[in-house]
C-alpha cells in the first residue's frame, strides 16, 4: 500500500502542472505527442514518466523538466 502511495504521487506534478493550464489529457497529448493512454499511466503511477518524456514538457508548463522525474 505505501508503495502504491508513492507511485502515484510521482504523477501528481504532471496532473497539478496540467490542471493550473486548463489542459485536459487530450490535449496534453496533441501538444506533446504522447499518446492520451500513456499520459493517462503517467498520471495514475502506472508507467513512469521518464526523463524523455519530461524533456517535452517545459515548453508547455514553463517549468524545469526535473520537476515530473
Amino acid at each position: 500500500m505505501r508503495k502504491k502511495r508513492l507511485i502515484l504521487y510521482l504523477g501528481e506534478p504532471l496532473v497539478a502542472a496540467r490542471h493550473k493550464k486548463n489542459l485536459t489529457q487530450e490535449t496534453l497529448s496533441e501538444l506533446t505527442e504522447i499518446p492520451h493512454r500513456h499520459i493517462s499511466e503517467m498520471e495514475n503511477g502506472k508507467q513512469p514518466i521518464g526523463k524523455k518524456i519530461a524533456k517535452k514538457m517545459p515548453k508547455i508548463f514553463d517549468v524545469d523538466y526535473r520537476v515530473f522525474l
